[in-house]
């Protein structure tokens, strides 16, 4: 993951009211602030976003190797259920044509994502779930590299998703094209048996970009367009591991689709929010 993407996750995750973009992408992206009732709309440019103010989420379009990628991707919010019961869920889809260059075919290029914008920047100890569901169908007109995940950013600082001592947890749902985890070549850390209904290897390794340890979770078997459960597990797991304490906090939480190359589209209908005790 390159540095930018890592500090507009920041960014994006923890957008409040008074959100503003980095005058050095101005220019190149539009932020729009708005409600759950804004029409549904198309987000192309290589930073656009939606924050969506009377829910915990933002929709992102991160395009952050648009300069060396050769194609384009855009990021569709489309609207927001409110069942009679139950928690909030977004529709949303995501488009990507990227063409296949064998000098960058190992090179990540954007992450279309949908992040929490509430109840974050609190320790794993006073977080009492964090209930998602995350349904998704791909297809896939040209041979695609890529995957669905979450992706969020722990601390031992209350804020700090930036810094070397910030660490970034990923848990694959469906990955493919031969996408590689970083830590991958070191072999898996650990098994992680009994976990939302299979085992995950755990992969840890350091970005060089970003001097960030990354702690990638696949899952022996992947999830075919469905996943659900309550993450607070998943961080569980991984304070048993060793990764963390329970007093760590969770500053960027959210879920979405990175790739590399290929023409892929992904719609997906998502349920994720952090219930605090």
């Amino acid at each position: 993951m390159s540095s930018f993407l890592v500090k507009a996750l920041a960014i994006g995750a923890l957008a409040v009211p008074t959100f503003a973009a980095p005058s050095s992408i101005v220019k190149k992206s539009q932020i729009i602030n708005t409600s759950a009732k804004q029409a549904a709309i198309d987000l192309c440019g290589t930073s656009d976003n939606l924050v969506l103010y009377d829910t915990p989420w933002i929709v992102y379009n991160m395009f952050y190797d648009a300069a060396g990628s050769v194609g384009t991707q855009c990021t569709r919010y489309d609207h927001v259920e409110t069942p009679a019961t139950g928690n909030k869920k977004i529709v949303w889809s995501s488009e990507t044509n990227i063409e296949y260059v064998k000098a960058t075919d190992n090179v990540p290029k954007g992450y279309a994502f949908v992040g929490l914008t509430k109840n974050l920047e609190t320790t794993i100890s006073g977080i009492n779930s964090i209930p998602t569901t995350y349904d998704w169908t791909r297809t896939n007109t040209t041979a695609f590299k890529g995957n669905v995940c979450y992706d969020f950013m722990t601390s031992d600082t209350k804020g700090d998703s930036t810094s070397s001592d910030a660490q970034e947890l990923m848990l694959w749902l469906q990955y493919e094209g031969g996408q590689l985890p970083i830590g991958w070549t070191d072999g898996a850390k650990a098994t992680i048996d009994n976990l939302f209904g299979t085992s995950w290897k755990l992969y840890e390794g350091k970005n060089d970009d970003t001097g960030i340890t990354v702690h990638t979770m696949m899952p022996v078997k992947q999830f075919e367009g469905s996943f659900s459960g309550d993450l607070k597990e998943w961080l569980e797991a991984l304070v048993q591991h060793g990764t963390f304490k329970d007093s760590t906090y969770v500053n960027v939480g959210n879920a979405g689709t990175e790739y590399f190359y290929g023409k892929s589209n992904l719609n997906a209908t998502l349920g994720l929010q952090i219930d605090l005790k």
